[in-house]
């Protein structure tokens, strides 16, 4: 319990600059506008499913101050209120997989990528690899009200194997490079260790151990030269696009430690009883699971995919599509050569009865979405469809709305400051006209959307939509 308890208390001092954003109240009384009162409105608790009608939420600066009934509310007349009838509060939600600044793959992603998650609801973000020090900066305008944008937890560079595929990566080829890796990191800020593919078996273990010296998470991809099994064991807390999962479900995995993966395989040699072991590990250990399943689907059927009248394209610069999601395209389609269409359409079935199978046994759940490295995978947008996803998969729709709101919370230990609209939370917060739990297609319907404080009225999520199309416009 002791050590428990210190792990969260290092990871919420890890997490302070990437989720404060200036949180700290003043002690004496506000004045009337520094409040904003919501009033009649359904309140949506993420933890079980209740509906709270009729009720007044108050806002002091960037803080919850007061939920409770609308009857009984007390506030300065004067506060500036809006009368949310007919309308449900949800839980600011979290992209926990993107990527804001991938080397130079999505230029012009600050005025791009930033708005689109405010605007689509998305009030927190996951980064998975990117340039630590412009992502530090970003987050300092954010906190600073400088620049709309969600709140970002970033590791910085990804750590991958001698050659990295990507950019914004560290290459690791030596444990003693990856001791000195983690530590730098660790020393310039990063907030956690992306782990990516190719690292060799005998690095894998020294960033877990130096992870574990400097007390700062690992996440990421299970490496190609390792278990899942043993890196859920190592300690790693998140395992990112089910790597991992189908190889250890299957008498071949030794034979996949040593490539020849294709998703043929994976569906030919999967055996249920070696998933039930391994889905007993990850819900023993509480790995997180973050399947990303938009980009798994869209990736596996891309060559039959039609985005012709998909209308989100025009929030995306030229060169993310001509030149970044071409050379995506161009490595997806090589990478399943070996598999014909019904196969890959059989395993994008396979892999939401694996996750469905996974959740059911125990094991947490995160909603990322890789944007914008997917092909059409669009910020904030792509996270609504990630949600349909998992109530495909067999969630219900509450099981999914908690795995982009009270999830993330939990996954950060930052419950007592996020993840649910209660007193005392961060006013990260949206208002939706009609029930998310009737239809996890709702999240979609978004009348208003608080960020740190800040109202965003339809009209003027409509006018940022509005400035990045023209953004992307220009950014050619």
């Amino acid at each position: 319990m002791k050590t428990r308890k210190r792990f969260a208390l290092h990871l919420w001092i890890v997490l302070l600059p990437c989720l404060f954003f200036g949180a700290a109240t003043h002690a004496q009384k506000s004045s009337p506008n520094e409040l904003l009162v919501l009033n009649n409105v359904t309140v949506v608790d993420v933890r079980t499913g209740t509906l709270q009608p009729e009720q007044t939420v108050i806002l002091e600066r960037n803080r919850i101050a007061s939920v409770g009934p609308s009857k009984s509310a007390k506030y300065p007349r004067n506060a500036p209120s809006v009368n949310c009838r007919g309308l449900f509060l949800i839980p600011g939600l979290w992209d926990m997989h993107v990527h804001l600044v991938f080397g130079d793959w999505f230029p012009g992603a600050r005025d791009i990528s930033l708005p689109l998650f405010v605007a689509n609801g998305v009030t927190g973000v996951r980064d998975m690899g990117s340039e630590l020090d412009i992502v530090q900066g970003w987050r300092n305008e954010i906190e600073a009200g400088q620049l709309i944008g969600p709140r970002i937890c970033t590791p910085g560079p990804m750590l991958d194997g001698p050659k990295p595929r990507f950019p914004s990566s560290v290459a690791i080829a030596t444990p003693e490079d990856a001791h000195r890796a983690v530590a730098d990191l660790k020393q310039r800020g990063a907030d956690f260790i992306k782990l990516q593919s190719l690292i060799p078996r005998e690095a894998v273990f020294a960033i877990a151990e130096e992870a574990r010296k400097q007390g700062i998470p690992f996440e990421g991809h299970v490496p190609d030269a390792v278990r899942a099994g043993e890196m859920s064991e190592a300690g790693m807390k998140s395992f990112e696009h089910l790597i991992g999962i189908f190889e250890g479900s299957s008498p071949a995995e030794d034979d996949f430690l040593k490539g020849n993966k294709t998703e043929g395989r994976f569906l030919a040699t999967y055996d249920v009883t070696r998933a039930a072991a391994l889905a007993s590990i990850l819900a023993k250990n509480q790995t997180w699971q973050c399947p990303t399943l938009v980009w798994e689907r869209g990736g596996n059927l891309i060559d039959v995919s039609d985005f012709s009248k998909d209308t989100r394209v025009k929030y995306v610069p030229a060169s993310w599509k001509d030149k970044t999601w071409k050379r995506f395209t161009e490595e997806i389609t090589q990478g399943y050569g070996t598999d014909d269409l019904a196969t890959r359409k059989k395993f994008v079935e396979k892999e939401l009865e694996v996750v469905g199978m996974l959740h059911k046994t125990g094991v947490p759940f995160l909603a990322g979405t890789d944007t914008p490295a997917g092909v059409h995978i669009f910020p904030g947008y792509s996270l609504h469809e990630e949600l349909q996803r998992f109530v495909a998969a067999g969630f219900t729709p509450l099981e999914a709305l908690q795995t982009a709101t009270i999830n993330p919370a939990r996954f950060f230990g930052i419950e007592d400051q996020a993840g649910t609209a209660e007193k005392g939370k961060f006013a990260d917060l949206v208002l939706l006209s009609a029930n998310p739990l009737d239809d996890i297609a709702n999240t979609q319907k978004i009348a208003a959307v608080i960020a740190n404080g800040r109202y965003f009225y339809r009209a003027e999520l409509d006018k940022m939509l509005s400035r990045v199309e023209t953004a992307a416009h220009h950014q050619r």
